[in-house]
């Protein structure tokens, strides 16, 4: 087995001193099929809140083959939500099994570090208001299209990466009605917007009807290596999703 496929498919889950009250977050829970070149996994999904304006996002996936358990991903982000945008507390990230990785983000807003950290190497990166890690900026887009009628321009986000604050650029690409395990799922299609000379490309469907859950994502690396990843099931602050009517 090809350890780098096996990652890829395991990859693929402001600062203010007042926290005055913010428009709360719907909770939910979903499970997801993914594969990468023929390799399977069972991703789960899932938000929580944990206090008056904090939450828990976390994503995990497992890998297997012939009922024997190959390698499993973790992903935790702790967030608050101040004047309703998203500010990351801590970061987690760890791959076990054939592959391991790990990678720790500690947010300082006071003093506005971060403490990012992966396998034996860590670094302290200056943060300004709109930095965010890379599990808790998917929540950020979500929040960016709840409750618009269209998106005017490019979503951005800065999100820190190792030692640096990358930029992830999306735009949309219309709106699609998908056949899934659950039925078919009106959606929006987003597509990440790269460099010219990067020719891997990575679509995400969000479904309209539903808050935006994450319904779909592909991604086509330079080397060829496709990756899929499909809504199976969800409850979304207490209603099961379905299909549309």
């Amino acid at each position: 087995m090809n350890n780098s496929v096996l990652a890829a498919v395991l990859v693929l889950g402001f600062n203010s001193a007042s926290h005055s009250q913010s428009t709360p977050l719907t909770e939910y829970s979903a499970t997801y099929e993914a594969s990468a070149n023929g390799l399977a996994a069972t991703g789960t999904r899932s938000l929580t809140k944990t206090g008056a304006n904090s939450y828990e996002l976390s994503n995990s996936l497992v890998a297997s083959l012939v009922g024997q358990t190959l390698a499993q991903m973790k992903q935790l982000s702790a967030f608050e939500l101040v004047d309703d945008q998203i500010q990351p507390q801590n970061y987690s990230y760890t791959l076990s099994g054939v592959s391991h990785a790990s990678h720790a983000i500690a947010f300082n807003w006071d003093a506005a570090l971060a403490m990012s950290s992966e396998d034996d190497e860590s670094w302290q990166i200056p943060l300004h208001s709109s930095v965010m890690d890379e599990l808790s900026y998917q929540t950020a887009i979500r929040q960016a299209l709840i409750g618009a009628t269209g998106i005017e321009s490019n979503l951005t986000f800065e999100i820190i990466d190792g030692d640096e604050i990358e930029t992830h650029e999306y735009r949309r690409a219309g709106n699609e009605v998908l056949s899934t395990p659950i039925g078919e799922l009106t959606t929006v299609k987003l597509e990440r917007v790269r460099d010219a000379s990067d020719e891997r490309v990575t679509e995400i469907w969000l479904a309209t009807d539903w808050n935006f859950l994450l319904v779909r994502m592909e991604q086509l690396s330079n080397s060829g290596l496709r990756i899929e990843l499909e809504l199976k099931s969800a409850v979304l602050g207490g209603v099961k999703i379905e299909a549309n009517d």
